[in-house]
């Protein structure tokens, strides 16, 4: 199911739904196996969905979102070890709920919306020095880095297909860099590999699930599910945490 789910999310709903792959698999593993599982997967459907989604991204976007992530990879690097299991459930759990919480503010000051896009490109290099340098930590620490990069994107309202294709070149860039320094703290073992190799079919049943879907909704709908889905994983997670 994790695996399903983060496939059908890159390829259909781009960095919206991507991180509950996270913390489905949470529940049968341990934060740290579970990222090592992970990454070889998130590493093969990038390259599904940038194939498909590409041509929609936005450059200008991306180019800024992804300098910031990679500083904030860094920092998820350098502050790895000093991350216990209940805290990076704890994280995810978090961010999670803000983003589905803000989601909802935003449907409620929709008569505002003109007015939000244009502060939210105003200020798109302060907000993505927070969003995005948060992304990059998250995305290290926990694979969640969808859920602040999403916080960032959202106000942007751009298409369904811009955001998938955004998230695609975005998601791909950060991805491959995260990957040296995972072979530095040593995080894949013998089983992670045979446990992602087990995985790995499941793959191209989501992102052509997740195209299809793409195609077959319209923009409002797609932010719907999103974050509907978001805000019940990370209110699960925070109690788990904090009652676990």
């Amino acid at each position: 199911m994790s695996v399903l789910m983060l496939s059908v999310a890159k390829s259909g709903f781009g960095g919206a739904l991507a991180s509950t792959s996270v913390p489905i698999l949470l529940f049968v593993l341990p934060p740290k196996l579970a990222l090592a599982v992970l990454l070889p997967i998130f590493l093969l459907t990038d390259i599904g969905v940038l194939f498909i989604w590409y041509k929609f991204c936005n450059w200008r976007i991306v180019s800024i979102m992804c300098l910031f992530a990679l500083l904030g990879q860094v920092a998820g690097w350098l502050l790895f070890d000093y991350f216990t299991d209940v805290m990076l459930t704890a994280l995810i759990g978090v961010v999670a709920v803000v983003t589905g919480v803000k989601y909802w503010i935003d449907i409620i000051r929709n008569s505002a919306l003109s007015v939000l896009v244009a502060y939210v490109d105003k200020r798109i290099w302060q907000r993505a020095a927070l969003w995005c340098g948060l992304s990059g930590i998250s995305s290290f620490i926990s694979l969640s880095g969808g859920i602040p990069a999403q916080v960032f994107l959202l106000p942007h309202r751009v298409s369904r297909q811009a955001f998938v294709g955004t998230f695609s070149v975005y998601f791909m860039v950060i991805d491959l860099l995260k990957t040296p320094l995972y072979l530095q703290l040593d995080l894949f073992t013998n089983d992670s590999l045979h446990i992602s190799a087990m995985l790995l079919p499941v793959v191209p049943i989501g992102v052509f699930l997740g195209w299809w879907l793409n195609k077959r909704m319209n923009d409002r709908i797609f932010y719907h599910i999103s974050h509907g889905v978001l805000l019940l994983m990370g209110l699960k997670l925070l109690v788990d945490a904090f009652t676990g």
